[in-house]
């Protein structure tokens, strides 16, 4: 609590002094990038993109996992019946398949990490622009993350709206 409290008087602090220092009060606006970031439009359209992108490789993974599955319940439902070297055959199948599975999904899941930080870096710079022209164009001289340690503020200092309908029309 005392970590909290300390951290909202510096942020005080630190948007009031200039206003201290210069004579003029401080024009503060505040966002909250979840929302943002959730609502615009281009957010659905960089998930469907990505879905399509790694659509294949997933079909692929599924494939081998099936696959993969086939093999163990063969082994658990006929492997006191089958021959020796066929259950031992059957199960360097399934290794195979598991030592696959594990390669390609680790590849994968990496693949899909990169490319979804990719695209947030180009939509925070598309926010990132929004934020700084709607607060240029308003006269703020702070935007604070709403989100962020603070414990208060006004709806008519949120100016998450206007960036949401801003980036919205840059599709």
């Amino acid at each position: 609590m005392k970590k909290l409290l300390a951290s909202v008087a510096l942020s005080v602090s630190l948007v009031c002094a200039p206003a201290a220092f210069a004579g003029a009060p401080t024009s503060v606006a505040v966002i909250n990038l979840a929302k943002i970031m959730s609502e615009i439009p281009q957010s659905a359209q960089v998930k469907k993109k990505l879905e399509s992108e790694f659509a294949g490789r997933q079909a692929e993974m599924k494939k081998l996992n099936d696959q993969y599955v086939a093999l163990v319940e063969k082994l658990k439902k006929n492997g006191s019946y089958m021959k020796e070297q066929e259950q031992i055959s059957t199960q360097r199948k399934a290794q195979e398949l598991q030592s696959q599975l594990q390669i390609k999904g680790q590849a994968l899941m990496e693949d899909q990490r990169r490319r979804v930080a990719e695209e947030e870096t180009k939509l925070m710079e598309k926010v990132g622009t929004a934020i700084e022209k709607i607060a240029k164009q308003r006269g703020y001289d702070v935007v604070l993350r709403g989100e962020m340690a603070t414990v208060y503020f006004s709806d008519s200092i949120d100016i998450s709206k206007d960036v949401i309908q801003l980036v919205s029309k840059s599709n």
